[in-house]
């Protein structure tokens, strides 16, 4: 495909993702939502299919790439002090830092998240 109508077909496809947020934002029925837009039903349905199929083989082409995670934590010098301590994750460049109290939950969401990175 040439670069040309690879543009094409990626302001196509935005423009579609708009058009199904949009949809789906008016909390209104798909029929009900395209009459007033003037699409035809299954149009609509065959670009949300296009958009679909293009988000799995996306997906698909995906890796995952191992990262290795280095956590450290600071400890309190005076006990007076409250403070819980941070963790901070560090990966080429990319830095987060977390406060020594982050659920457990929120740790695994944001492992799960990296993992994708």
């Amino acid at each position: 495909m040439g670069k040309i109508s690879e543009i094409k077909m990626q302001l196509r496809h935005k423009e579609w993702a708009e058009m199904v947020s949009e949809c789906q934002a008016s909390g209104k029925k798909v029929d009900e939502w395209c009459s007033e837009n003037g699409i035809n039903v299954s149009t609509y349905y065959k670009r949300l299919n296009v958009l679909r199929t293009e988000l799995i083989e996306g997906s698909e082409k995906q890796s995952i790439v191992p990262v290795s995670v280095s956590a450290s934590v600071s400890v309190p010098q005076n006990n007076a002090v409250s403070d819980t301590g941070k963790i901070i994750i560090r990966k080429e460049g990319f830095e987060v830092e977390l406060s020594g109290d982050t659920s457990e939950d929120m740790l695994m969401a944001l492992f799960r998240g990296l993992k994708q990175c």
